[in-house]
């Protein structure tokens, strides 16, 4: 969600959004509303090559980490070979996330208890012969903007790769962050609806006409308290 946030804050609605089969692919439904096509495992990076040449709009294509080293490197060669122009967002969650939490190439395996190598997906799309690579934590969303407006101001192949847990994987393997719940200060709010109008988190809801946050369903991103214009979203007090 932060990711898709700080692409669609740069690249806009005007913009094809090939998208991938997991999770994210939930991306199509509003208000991210960026997912314009997804065909099969690895086609987000092929499609993009053809919408690239196709079309003068900008192209920004999604992969998931482990859809990536299934079946996107191919398609990331092909691009690199022939020169495309494009954006690719790795959402690198740390597993395998839509089908039950395997492990794939890219998954450190000691909190599992099994001894693998870990290959590095910067790595690997260095390898490639991507030459424009960024590597964010996409909670901490003003940096996440500016690799963004990096990548689309790059003439050529760009690849950002979004690097943060699942967080039922991370509650899973001990690796989840102790954070407060936050909670909107009605005495700021000037109900802009920003939070719950771009962010689409499940854990905003309407109350009448005034946002309110679950506390039970919230996990302390603070995604939603930096980008509120009144900064009226804090973490609850204990």
């Amino acid at each position: 969600m932060p990711a898709y946030y700080s692409v669609k804050k740069i690249y806009g609605t005007d913009t094809v959004y090939p998208t991938d089969i997991g999770c994210y692919t939930l991306g199509l439904l509003p208000p991210i509303s960026m997912a314009d096509f997804g065909i099969c495992m690895g086609s987000s990076v092929s499609s993009s090559c053809g919408f690239a040449q196709a079309t003068d709009q900008k192209v920004v294509s999604f992969i998931g980490d482990s859809t990536f080293f299934h079946s996107g490197i191919t398609g990331l060669i092909n691009a690199v070979h022939n020169n495309h122009a494009f954006t690719l967002v790795i959402l690198d969650n740390g597993t395998t996330a839509m089908t039950g939490h395997q492990p794939h190439p890219g998954v450190d395996a000691k909190p599992l208890g099994v001894e693998r190598t870990r290959v590095s997906i910067e790595d690997v799309v260095r390898g490639c012969g991507v030459k424009d690579v960024h590597v964010v934590e996409p909670f901490k969303i003003k940096k996440t903007i500016e690799a963004v407006r990096a990548s689309s101001e790059y003439d050529g192949l760009s690849v950002i790769i979004s690097r943060e847990y699942c967080p039922l994987y991370a509650k899973a393997i001990g690796e989840r962050k102790k954070t407060r719940p936050f909670a909107i200060n009605a005495n700021k709010c000037k109900n802009h609806k920003v939070c719950i109008n771009e962010l689409a988190c499940t854990a905003m809801f309407l109350d009448g006409d005034a946002v309110r946050i679950d506390r039970n369903l919230c996990t302390g991103c603070s995604v939603c308290a930096q980008i509120c214009p009144e900064n009226a979203i804090l973490p609850v007090k204990d």
